[in-house]
This record gives C-alpha cells, structure tokens and sequence, in this order.
C-alpha cells in the first residue's frame, strides 16, 4: 500500500525533493531601485519621494490603505483586465513570527510592483505520476517559501472605469484555494480569473495562507491559553486578515466592501463555512460558495486534543524535547523556529492517520472555532447569510487511487476481487467497531453482482466519496436551511472531454473548478462548445449570486435546499434542471442510522464470519452467524429492514 504518498483534497502530495527559497515580487521608486517584499516586515522601505510623482494618471496604479500598487493589464476575450499580483498583507511569518497569528503589513512608500506572481507557501509537491499533467497542474507553480502571505486581484478594466466616476460598486469574490490545509496555493494556472472577470461586472481576488504545521500547529494546551506561541489555525487567521484587508480597500479597486462572497473547494469550502460561522469573520462576509468541501465533514476540523497530540508528535520527530513543553516552552519554541522548513515539511506526515486522514485542520480552539461545527450552526443567527453548496459526482476516486495503489490505477478500472474490498473497507474504517463496519459493507454492496469486480471498485469510491464529502454537505446544508439560511445546492455531473485521469474515475474532486474560472472559453484549448456554454452558466450564476444571493433569475428553476426538500441544480452541459438528493439513501444511512448503530454497541457481536466476511448471505451461512448471540438477530433484521426503507 501506497503509505508515502498521500491524496490531498483536490490534489496529492509525495515525498519530495526540496524547493528553493523563492524570489520575491518588489517595489518601484522614481529611481527605478527595489526591495523586496520581506523589509515591509521589518518595517523598512524603499527610499523614494512619491510625492514628487503624479500616480493619479495611471491607471495601473491603485492608492490602497498600505500603500500604492501598480498592476498589469491584459486583453481577455476583447476586454481589458487589470491584475494586481502579489500584494503583501502581512508581515512574512518567519524567525520570531513562525507558528504565530499574522502581523498586519506596515505600510510602505514608493510604489509596490504588483505584476508577479508571490511565493507558495511551504509544501511537498505531488510526484507520484512524474510528468502527468493531470497531477503536475496541482502542484506550486511559484517557488515555495515561508515569507508567502500575500494576495491577488483580477478587475474588469471598464469597472475601474466606472469607479471613477462613482459609479455604483460591484461585488467582490474571494477565492480560497483546497488542498487538504496541507498544500496548495493562489497562484495555479486554474485559479487564474481573468475570464471570469472579462465576463462579469465583478472583481475576483485570491490570497495564499499557510498549510500544514506552518499553519496550524497547536501547542496552546501546553503553554497555556495566554500564549501566542502556536495558537492553532494561524492559517485561518492569515485568510481572516486578508478578508479585511480586501474589506478595507474595496472601494480602491472599484468593488463593493458590502458585497464579499467567499467562494472555495475542498479545504478552501471547508474555510469559507468556518468564516461564515467564527466570531472572528462571521460579519465580515454575508455570502458563501463551498465546493465539494464543508467545516463537519471528518477531515476539515479536529479537537484541540488530537490537535495537540499532534504538535506533540511534531515536536519530537523534528528533533526538540517534548517533555519541555509544559515546563520550559521558550526551549521548545526556540528549537522549532530553528528547525529546517523541510523537515517540518516532510515529518508533519508522520501523523497521518490514513485515507483524507491529514495532520492539519481547522482545531476547536475556544477562538477562532469556538466549538463543534454543527453546535455554532444551531446556536447563530443565519437570517442575513445566503449559501450556494455543491458536490461532485465522483468525488472519492481521487483519493482511493493514491491511497491505495496497490490495488488501483490511474489509467484503467480495476477488478476488485471481493476479499479485496472488504480489505479496504476494513482499513478505511479500522477505528469504527466491527458492527459499523459491517453495517458499510452490507449497504455498499451489490448482492445480485458479488462477484463483478468492476462494481466493487465503484462501491469503494462511492464509500469514500459519500462519506468524506456528498453526506456531509448534506447535513451541512439541511443544518444551515433549518436555521434561516437560503441554501442553493448544485450537483456537477460533466466529464470534461479532456480529462486527462482514467474515464473510471468519472466527475473528480476539483474537476468544477476549470469551468468555475472559465477555462473552456480559453479558445487554444480544444473544449468543445457545449463545455464553453457550461462554463459560462456557471460563472453566471457564480456573478449572480454575490451580487444577489440568488444564483439564477427564476427560483422556480432553482428552489433552495431543505431537509423536507432537498433539491439540487444539475450542473450538465446536457442536462438542465433539478434533482432530489443527492445520493439520499447512502446519505440517509450515514446521517441517520449509523449513528443510531454507533450509539448502541453489542457487546455480544461475535460472529466467527460476520457479514462482512460472508461471501454470499445465504440462508446457511447468516443462520450460523445469527446463532452466535440474541442480539445478532435483532442488528440483522434491523439491518435488513433498514435497507428496505432506505430504497423505498
């Protein structure tokens, strides 16, 4: 089994040769000298007099509350964008700022040249298929670095226009990049969103925040809850103070302050619905996009408990004293902030706890996320926020493929021989009990078809996909709908004619995204028509939505989403309208009756076979099962009964 190399949402990640330390984007003086972006942490400047230039002609050249900027512009689809690239907001959280909250950048003088794409911040990058397009397109297309906390804004030319002549503003949509809150970064091809805004009266930005223990370590249990030092979600402070910033310098650009949607899949969803419910953000924003990702499903959040036991772990495989940390943190800190960013890179994964099983998240710290997930939901006022939700049809192929690669390839579908999947199922729930295991693979199981090993592979990825991400968007969704939020749920059903992965695995995880950022209308790529017209539906409804908060004109053809009526938007080049769901009986079955299941363990379950490992449920062989205690026959018939329902 693939052990080393590890799927990260929208993406994997292998172990990996070392990247370099990054160039960094720089300032322009009247005497055309430069710093770079990391003396803006220091408080230095560049020495320049922009007072004695006229900036106000320019019109690449934006007066922000840090400092001036001047961008690029580029003609897209006959019109001109203007990109403003690299904009630092925050001091670079390296030496003493490492494993800390972000610092506000100081403003600078002299104007900053925004036309460069910033550092990554630090990550492994995906090896395993060398020179495969289809995985190299996830990996950081800049050099990575720890000095990495900067953002990007896309306007539409004619809104700068408009803007001057105080014109009413338009909104403003705030991509957060996925990647497991391990890797990923802004500034990838696809998340490049110059077509949307040469399509759209909106203004498109992004920021880089950092991943995996950068990001998220959490010590505070041991220091105490007055410390800075390793607070936890640091990453999710970074993209809070660039939401503010964007916030504060909205009207500069030409965009609405009132009207920031955020919008991101896989981690970036999970993010944008910890912003729409955390004290720290929650007014901030009224609008949320989550793509194939939400803040209850199991990967997205974890305890301060396993959190801490985490950084525990990290302290002592990257060779600092961990018995130090209650009784001489400054120790413990001083030797972490001297620790290569590579080996903490690389020993974070030794905490990887199996398939989406990632070592960073998004930690109930009493802060940033004050509890679980689904008690803020319960407890705030939802009666101003609107939520556009959505899943993909395949979404658990990525992630048994590197996981599990002993078993699958990328390129043609698998016969799953039977003990097989039941080997993976086992593994992929190895802390659930023997019960609730076997209660999975009863109902991922075609009976009539036990031995089409074909079916058992698309059973496996329909277990992962359904249980990381379709089920619990979900209850996600059901959960805000009942609280007084206006919830639009979308299903992505297109295979793109380019996919460059195995026709096996289907809708992907992140395979959405090209059209959300209006790849197919990039003519020298050969998409075909009915893509482009896909494309532009859903960037319209994208563009509608943050200026309305409804995401089509009509909602007859578009009713939002409730527990009673759960109602999804097929998004289909093919296919127009609505469906129910989805996946209602599988998600019945994990929303509903396993968890009534789990809180009723048997402590009798002893079957020598068990369901799980019967290859047929004949008469004989569930008879010998059932004999071996009372309560067995009550959980099979239970069971059965279920699944009976679950169809009707």
């Amino acid at each position: 089994m693939a052990t080393q190399c590890l799927l990260i949402l929208a993406g994997c990640i292998c172990t990996a040769m070392a990247i370099g330390a990054g160039s960094k984007p720089h300032f322009n003086s009247s005497s055309a000298s430069s710093t770079p972006h990391s003396t803006i942490g220091g408080g230095s400047s560049p020495n320049t007099n922009p007072g004695k230039l006229d900036y106000h002609d320019d019109p690449l050249v934006v007066e922000t509350q840090s400092g001036l900027v001047r961008g690029s512009a580029r003609v897209v689809l006959g019109k001109e964008v203007h990109i403003f690239t690299g904009i630092p907001f925050a001091k670079p959280p390296v030496g003493p700022l490492r494993f800390r909250r972000p610092v506000p950048v100081e403003p600078w003088h002299g104007v900053l040249d925004a036309t460069a794409l910033p550092n990554s911040c630090y990550q492994e990058r995906y090896e395993y298929f060398k020179g495969f397009e289809g995985e190299e397109m996830w990996n950081p297309n800049t050099n990575v670095s720890e000095d990495c906390l900067y953002l990007n804004i896309w306007v539409p030319q004619r809104v700068r226009l408009r803007h001057s002549g105080e014109r009413p503003k338009v909104p403003i949509l705030v991509w957060i990049y996925g990647g497991g809150y391990m890797s990923g970064t802004s500034t990838l091809d696809v998340y490049d969103a110059d077509i949307v805004v040469a399509t759209s009266d909106i203004i498109v930005a992004s920021m880089q925040y950092r991943v995996g223990s950068f990001g998220f370590l959490y010590l505070k249990p041991f220091f105490g809850p007055d410390s800075e030092e390793a607070p936890g979600n640091m990453g999710m402070w970074d993209q809070a103070l660039a939401i503010r910033w964007l916030k504060d310098n909205a009207a500069a650009f030409g965009g609405d302050p009132d009207l920031i949607t955020l919008f991101g899949e896989s981690a970036g969803g999970g993010s944008v619905s910890l912003h729409l419910m955390s004290p720290i953000t929650k007014g901030l924003v009224r609008r949320g996009i989550m793509q194939s990702g939400t803040l209850n499903a199991p990967w997205s959040y974890m305890t301060g408990e396993k959190a801490a036991d985490i950084g525990r772990v990290l302290v002592e495989d990257v060779g600092c004293n961990s018995t130090q940390l209650s009784e001489a943190p400054s120790k413990v800190m001083a030797c972490l902030r001297s620790v290569d960013s590579k080996a903490i890179s690389v020993k974070q994964w030794n905490s990887y706890w199996g398939i989406l099983g990632f070592p960073s998240a998004p930690t109930i710290d009493g802060v940033f996320l004050p509890k679980h997930p689904m008690d803020l939901i319960k407890e705030l006022d939802w009666e101003d926020t609107e939520i556009l939700i959505g899943s993909n049809q395949d979404e658990g192929t990525y992630f048994i493929l590197y996981d599990f690669m002993d078993y699958f390839e990328k390129d043609s579908p698998t016969f799953l021989q039977r003990d097989k999947y039941l080997d993976i199922v086992n593994l992929i729930f190895k802390n659930m009990t023997r019960l609730e295991r076997d209660a999975i693979i009863f109902q991922y199981t075609d009976w009539e078809h036990l031995a089409d090993g074909y079916k058992n592979q698309r059973m496996i990825a329909d277990v992962v996909g359904d249980y990381f991400f379709i089920c619990p968007t979900n209850v996600f969704a059901e959960q805000f709908a009942e609280h007084g939020t206006k919830v639009y749920y979308y299903y992505f059903t297109q295979r793109t004619s380019l996919n460059l992965w195995g026709q096996w695995m289907g809708v992907m995880h992140g395979d959405e995204i090209e059209y959300v950022f209006g790849h197919p209308l990039n003519m020298s790529i050969d998409y075909n028509d009915n893509e482009r017209d896909l494309s532009l539906r859903i960037m319209e409804i994208y563009s509608r939505f943050a200026l309305t908060g409804k995401p089509i004109a009509n909602e007859a053809d578009w009713p939002t989403y409730t527990k009673d009526h759960p109602k999804y938007y097929i998004l289909n080049s093919d296919t127009y309208g609505t469906g129910k769901g989805p996946r209602t009986t599988n998600c019945a079955f994990w929303n509903d009756f396993l968890p009534k299941l789990a809180n009723h363990p048997d402590p009798d379950y002893a079957c020598a076979s068990g369901v799980a490992e019967t290859a047929n449920l004949g008469v004989n062989s569930a008879t010998s099962c059932l004999l071996v205690g009372p309560k067995h026959l009550l959980y099979f018939v239970t069971i059965v009964l279920a699944r009976l329902l679950l169809s009707l």
